[in-house]
């Protein structure tokens, strides 16, 4: 008898109705002959390969490179790649691996130290004016970029949770499903901030109420700046759909998103990025003394995890008084990021 190598796996296209899940149509059964085939020899020759290391009486010399996190990052990532300098040339924004070789074959180890007829990127370049000069770089094209925000600012982050099973009516497996909403409002350059939030705390659909109390503080004017805004402009294209009612301020809300992400990308560069321009990097570049660091929950895959065991049955008051606390100090410390990190850019502009 043959066997037929199949793969089962979770139908992304399965509706829930919110009653019973139907098996037939939430699993789907897949003949995977065809790829396995195309696989067999490379794995007899990766097999025998890895036979020859294990029988080696000392561990191959093989230095950090892009096999320590393609695929998968390694679970001894850090044992092998030790922190950098600042300065060094692995931290260029965007740096290929031929160009980094390059640079380290020729015992170039600082960003300062690259020639300047070297070739870089723009973002690069600006990477090695930082290093020389020892300042951040603003450029040019701020003023104008900011100038595109309007009064009152709302500084909107929120988190979702994607389960494997759905779990509320019209889902479908691994939809990103929105719990928490953190937003910090500025009336007026002037004006103090304010900040509202919602999260909720029951095992009960969080959508509706989620879309509801936003509503009641986003208002009808005025930018509102999310980071890394696709994310959350995702989220509400989904929002829109499962909660039709609701659509027409959705797309009001999405008309006036504003994301600091590509405007810090064209004019804004610090060595302490370290070639990353994401929010957690950014942030204790420009804003000395605040950061991520030491908050029980600081990623945003954790907070899904925190809320989930926030709602557990078995969680005793204390845990979930505490998880509960840690989520909303969580999504505050993304908004209140964001208002400090326009003042900076604020001031830079006008010193421009």
């Amino acid at each position: 008898m043959r066997v037929v190598p199949c793969l089962m796996h979770l139908n992304r296209d399965y509706v829930y109705d919110g009653k019973e899940y139907e098996l037939e149509k939430l699993l789907v059964i897949r003949n995977v002959a065809h790829e396995t085939a195309a696989l067999e020899q490379d794995i007899k020759d990766l097999i025998r390969e890895e036979r020859k290391v294990l029988a080696m009486a000392n561990p191959p010399d093989i230095g950090p490179e892009s096999h320590c996190t393609n695929p998968f990052t390694c679970e001894f990532y850090d044992v092998c790649n030790k922190p950098l300098p600042t300065d060094h040339v692995a931290n260029l924004p965007g740096i290929s691996g031929k160009k980094l070789e390059e640079l380290t074959s020729r015992g170039i180890e600082s960003i300062k130290k690259i020639p300047k007829d070297f070739p870089l990127s723009e973002k690069q370049r600006h990477a090695w004016e930082c290093a020389r000069t020892g300042k951040p770089w603003f450029g040019e094209g701020l003023k104008d970029a900011l100038g595109e925000l309007s009064y009152p600012l709302y500084f909107m982050d929120f988190e979702t949770l994607g389960v494997a099973l759905p779990r509320y009516a019209g889902t479908s497996p691994y939809d990103a499903i929105p719990f928490q909403w953190s937003v910090h409002i500025q009336r007026n350059p002037r004006a103090e901030l304010e900040h509202h939030e919602f999260l909720a705390d029951n095992s009960t659909d969080p959508r509706p109420e989620f879309v509801k109390t936003l509503f009641q503080v986003i208002g009808k004017k005025g930018s509102i700046l999310a980071y890394n805004s696709g994310f959350e402009s995702g989220c509400f294209v989904s929002l829109a759909e499962w909660l039709p009612r609701y659509k027409g301020g959705i797309e009001d809300i999405q008309g006036r998103l504003w994301d600091p992400l590509p405007v810090i990308r064209a004019h804004v560069y610090d060595l302490a990025f370290r070639g990353s321009y994401s929010l957690k990097s950014v942030l204790p570049a420009l804003v000395p003394g605040m950061s991520y660091d030491g908050m029980e929950v600081s990623e945003g895959n954790d907070a899904g995890l925190a809320w989930g065991k926030m709602l557990n049955a078995e969680a005793g008051i204390e845990e979930r008084r505490r998880l509960r606390e840690a989520l909303l100090a969580y999504c505050r410390q993304d908004t209140l990021a964001m208002a400090k990190l326009l003042e900076v850019l604020y001031e830079h502009a006008r010193d421009r």
